[in-house]
């Protein structure tokens, strides 16, 4: 007799492990790891002592297909039957979809998934189908000139892209030297690398007009749910544009607006023909007359707090719970029961019944790049934050990226009435009372690049 088992692709021994393996083993399923190379020997520690049912971990930065073909013959000499394979990381996204299709388990079609994660491509389907009024164009020598003339507000990003990394408004500063350096940022960037997958072109596109908000999104069969909108609220003044804080749900939206935003993203993804999987899509609304548009669309959970936001706002069951349950869910019979759940928990739906009770806020604090953080704290924080999470340890030398490089994430529950007047008071109170201090520099009271207040 064969241990059903889900296949998680770790990237560098930091892939949510410890809450994959409690998710899947509450379905009855074990969890076995295929890891790269970590790059702090810790985490790989840490992945050790959570006692996965089976660990392997190979001596190279990134998986590719050469790694996971021998861990599958492997795991299923050892009896374990592989349902499903699951990767958090966007850079492994492919990855597993390849592995679930030679399996034959339940995902994404590959080669849409290929085509939603370039920015140009994914911008381009959406512009000819009507649903973007945004269009897309490569930067290069010839391009670049040509589009600063143009007199139109364009924003540029990478084609393929990684924790906010060089994505900012179009102007005189950027020449194709800088476009030049951030490419090389790109390619040195040892943690990041593997999202861009090869492709370090950057795209112009015109400026998304309105307000900005994620829709945390699960498909199964076609059928799209969105299971929360989260508010962003955000701050471009350290050469990126940086997620400063969030909140669901998302004050500024009514009920209407909220519909007509699941709707327009169910158009949308049947357009890329994505019929499963998990997706964290950044989206704006004009209030001036209601349109919706994409900004991009993330085969994934959303970072930060995002996961664990949607698990306060349903009272228990995350982003990357239900996306374990869609993985797992594979008789004719669970897959019925996991629609019924999902269709109870859209936000559209909980709106409408008047089930909402508790939202939350939560907000990220991002480090200085090529500097080493000595002291991180939130002793100070009254409140305390219901959830905190602190990516990097004590010791570390930042990157040296224009990426977002998260030190803090921290978040609180509150009542969904309260949600505007808290994001202003635990901004302010998070501003004086955060302790950070780096080796080469005095200590800071807050964040220098998250100045704005939401």
């Amino acid at each position: 007799m064969t241990t059903p088992a889900l296949l998680l692709l770790g990237h560098q021994a930091r892939s949510y492990a410890a809450m994959i393996k409690d998710y899947a083993e509450r379905l009855g399923v074990a969890v076995v790891v295929l890891s790269s190379k970590p790059r702090d020997v810790r985490d790989l520690e840490q992945l050790a002592a959570l006692g996965v049912a089976r660990l392997w971990h190979v001596d190279d930065e990134h998986l590719d297909e050469s790694h996971v073909a021998p861990v599958l013959t492997q795991a299923s000499a050892e009896g374990f039957t592989i349902i499903a394979a699951l990767a958090t990381f966007e850079g492994y996204r492919v990855l597993m979809a390849l592995t679930n299709q030679r399996i034959g388990a339940i995902d994404a079609d590959p080669l849409a998934l290929k085509k939603c994660m370039d920015k140009f491509l994914c911008r381009q389907c959406l512009s000819e189908r009507g649903l973007s009024r945004s269009t897309a164009t490569v930067l290069d020598a010839q391009t670049l000139p040509l589009l600063r003339m143009s007199g139109r507000k364009l924003f540029v990003k990478p084609r393929r892209g990684a924790g906010s990394f060089a994505c900012f408004r179009l102007d005189d500063t950027l020449t194709i030297d800088r476009l030049q350096a951030l490419q090389m940022q790109m390619r040195d960037d040892l943690a990041f690398r593997a999202i861009f997958a090869g492709q370090f072109d950057f795209i112009a596109e015109d400026y998304v007009l309105g307000d900005e908000y994620s829709l945390e999104v699960l498909v199964v069969g076609g059928a799209s749910h969105v299971i929360g909108v989260h508010a962003k609220y955000l701050d471009d003044s350290s050469g990126t544009t940086l997620e400063t804080s969030n909140s669901l749900p998302a004050p500024r939206l009514s009920d209407e607006q909220q519909l007509a935003g699941e709707r327009f993203i169910d158009e949308c993804l049947s357009a890329l023909r994505l019929r499963e999987g998990c997706y964290h899509i950044e989206a704006r609304h004009d209030p001036r007359d209601g349109h919706w548009d994409i900004i991009e669309i993330n085969a994934r959970m959303g970072g930060a707090l995002i996961n664990q936001s949607v698990g306060v706002f349903t009272g228990g069951l995350s982003m990357l719970e239900l996306w374990v349950r869609t993985l797992c869910s594979v008789s004719d019979e669970s897959r019925l029961a996991l629609r019924g759940q999902l269709g109870a928990l859209r936000e559209s739906t909980r709106r409408r019944d008047k089930s909402m009770e508790h939202g939350t806020v939560f907000f990220s604090r991002y480090g200085e790049r090529n500097r080493t953080l000595e002291k991180l704290s939130i002793e100070q924080l009254m409140p305390q934050p219901d959830i905190a999470e602190m990516p990097v340890r004590e010791g570390t030398r930042l990157p040296d990226s224009e990426r977002g490089i998260f030190i803090l994430n921290a978040l609180w529950k509150v009542r969904i009435p309260d949600i505007a007047n808290q994001l202003q008071a635990l901004s302010t109170m998070l501003d004086e009372k955060l302790v950070v201090q780096y080796s080469d520099a005095a200590a800071s009271a807050a964040n220098p690049t998250a100045k704005e207040k939401p």
